[in-house]
């Protein structure tokens, strides 16, 4: 097994969905293939496990592939005898040979692309092998976690350790390829989409979770809602928006804390006050630079996010008071979180425990199996602060099955596979928000840049005109980032002299006035493409919504004839008819109530799943035909 087929397979799984059928049916081609190639008797959870990784590079659950075992046997020659299965007659070719090869061309063109972009960044990959490493590792980022339904957290297998270079190195290719070549993009989504859908395979119990979120309220952190008032940038707010957009469309209440608003409204007071000073610390700051905002934007703003959030549909709710009946240890917290995060500022960790804290007293005594069911859950962006509470909560009833707190790339991942109809540019919006924040540097980072600039003036080796330029100039810090890709051992003095005069020939290239009117003009045709995107797939909504509501209907009235033929043949039962048109009828009606019945007693089929079946279905015929009127794909 190679990682090369874990990420053809990835892109198998993308094509599989797009065919309709619900999340355990993508497996169901890579499980008769297996079958059908190694015939292995008798069929054992494990060895088809085996085989599903050694030639598909997919780890995957032996409880989900007993699911699919039982769904294929009700259609193809499998028998199942002592509680193990056999194979008996011939099983057709899946024809999985063929997706495999076009899959292939895909993603050796994503693989070879990343090679050559490598070539022009100092950190150099050298062959197929290293480069299909990177892509797996980026990919693992987006798995789920914290939550015990899901087994793993990634269906990538033999991921030994984070290598931060790669997944630095692969968002800034990512971001490359969604500006210069949309194919090759289209070709990395692919495999994105792939992982998220593969990820739904590693909760076999995924199936019986609620459609929707109508139980839960979502509780957003601070970073979040940082997110969605624009301030770290217009891609960040894009995917953000588009999870809450989606998460309202499953029936999810979204809120935030009092103490939550506190904090926002002190980081948005914080960038004000600091705007103007030398040493450009923080992603706020330095895009409100980018940007060309001044303190008053953020005074004002201080003074009406309220008003904003609301408008997105997003409550602040009182933070719950303290009870020593529902009282976590927070001290015992305190110590989980010490190990986890770095915390800069103190209050910032008080206002973390207080959020987990709110979150356990909400839930009193609720011990949820699914997040559907969670009652109350906190969502960050901080993985740290996810997996922090996740290791605190494993003693605690209430969050031994699910975390108090998930992250935003988690819960995205979740609820797109409940409905990625209705939010098709929801992967791609969270991939490129994740590329630009993994390009971004991190606190640690600019301290010791900071403190190495300030070295070499001390030294002499440089003047103080250009220590005031590499400490607060963005031009600087984005040629610092793309000499280092925010990695600290790639943080030299050769790397900031060249940092110097890179930054410095930029300068000197185009007058910066010049430079902000080009990148404005970018950012204008940005937005242009995005709101043309943004009205395709608004278009594809409204079809969506028709398309559910006219299959409700039209599956309704059908099953209130079949209602009525019910009631007639109970009516046969009490009532002799003399009217030859009236005997007929009533028999006809007794026939198929019992034709019905055993269908129901033999593979039980109920009313309500014909409904529910005959709605989706419905729904999806209709969606099609009215997407190919209109010539969309």
């Amino acid at each position: 097994m190679n990682k090369s087929s874990t990420l053809t397979s990835l892109a198998m799984l993308k094509v599989t969905i797009d065919q309709g059928g619900d999340y355990l049916d993508y497996l169901k081609p890579f499980v008769l293939d297996v079958l059908y190639e190694y015939r292995p008797d008798p069929i054992v959870d494990s060895k088809i496990k085996e085989y599903i990784l050694k030639d598909f590079g997919l780890e995957i659950p032996d409880r989900t592939i007993q699911i699919v075992l039982k769904r294929l046997s009700r259609t193809y020659a499998l028998e199942k005898k002592d509680g193990v299965y056999h194979i008996k007659g011939n099983l057709a070719n899946p024809g999985i040979t063929s997706k495999k090869a076009d899959a292939i061309r895909n993603i050796d063109s994503v693989v070879e692309g990343l090679i050559e972009f490598s070539k022009g960044t100092n950190f150099l990959i050298a062959d197929k092998d290293s480069a299909v490493d990177a892509i797996c590792t980026f990919l693992s980022e987006f798995g789920i976690q914290c939550l015990r339904a899901f087994i793993r957290g990634t269906t990538i297998p033999n991921l030994t350790s984070r290598n931060e270079s790669d997944i630095a190195l692969v968002s800034k290719y990512v971001i490359h390829l969604s500006e210069t070549s949309p194919e090759r993009f289209n070709s990395f989504m692919i495999m994105v989409q792939g992982h998220m859908i593969a990820n739904a395979l590693l909760a076999p119990d995924l199936q019986n979770a609620p459609k929707s979120y109508s139980d839960v309220t979502f509780f957003f952190d601070t970073p979040i809602l940082i997110h969605l008032l624009g301030l770290e940038g217009e891609l960040k707010y894009k995917a953000a928006k588009e999870l809450i957009d989606l998460l309202y469309r499953l029936g999810a209440k979204l809120a935030f804390f009092s103490h939550t608003k506190e904090e926002l409204r002190r980081v948005i007071l914080g960038v004000a006050y600091n705007l103007d000073k030398t040493d450009p610390r923080g992603a706020i700051i330095l895009h409100a630079r980018r940007c060309q905002k001044t303190k008053s934007d953020f005074i004002l703003l201080a003074g009406n996010f309220e008003k904003k959030l609301k408008e997105l549909g997003i409550e602040e709710v009182e933070t719950p008071k303290y009870s020593p009946a529902f009282q976590i240890d927070e001290a015992a917290f305190q110590e989980v979180l010490d190990e986890e995060i770095s915390y800069y500022n103190n209050q910032a960790k008080l206002f973390d425990i207080n959020s987990v804290r709110s979150i356990y007293a909400i839930r009193r005594n609720v011990c949820p199996t699914m997040l559907e069911r969670a009652k109350a859950v906190l969502v960050t962006s901080n993985s740290a602060l996810a997996h922090a509470a996740w290791k605190f909560g494993q003693n605690i009833k209430e969050s031994q099955e699910v975390s108090t707190v998930v992250t935003d790339l988690s819960l995205a991942n979740m609820a797109w596979l409940k409905l990625p109809m209705a939010a098709p540019n929801l992967p791609m919006k969270e991939i490129l928000a994740y590329s630009y924040a993994a390009l971004q540097p991190s606190q640690d980072f600019l301290n010791k840049y900071m403190a190495e600039v300030d070295k070499l003036e001390q030294e002499q080796k440089i003047t103080s005109q250009d220590h005031q330029l590499l400490r607060s100039s963005v031009i600087a810090q984005d040629e610092l980032m793309h000499l280092t890709l925010g990695q600290e051992k790639a943080l030299t003095e050769q790397t900031i002299t060249e940092t110097l005069q890179r930054t410095i020939k930029e300068i000197k290239k185009e007058e910066t006035q010049k430079l902000m009117a080009e990148k404005e003009a970018h950012n204008q045709t940005q937005l242009q493409l995005s709101y043309l995107q943004d009205e395709r797939q608004n278009i594809k909504k409204r079809l969506l919504l028709a398309s559910q509501s006219k299959a409700r209907k039209v599956s309704w009235a059908v099953f209130f004839i079949i209602g009525i033929i019910f009631l007639l043949a109970l009516i046969s039962g009490i009532y002799t008819a003399k009217n030859n048109l009236m005997k007929w009828i009533l028999r006809s009606s007794a026939v198929i109530f019992i034709a019905f019945s055993l269908v129901s007693l033999i593979w039980g089929t109920t009313l309500k799943k014909m409904h529910l079946i005959m709605e989706e279905r419905l729904s999806n015929r209709y969606y099609k035909g009215a997407c190919k009127r209109l010539g969309i794909n």
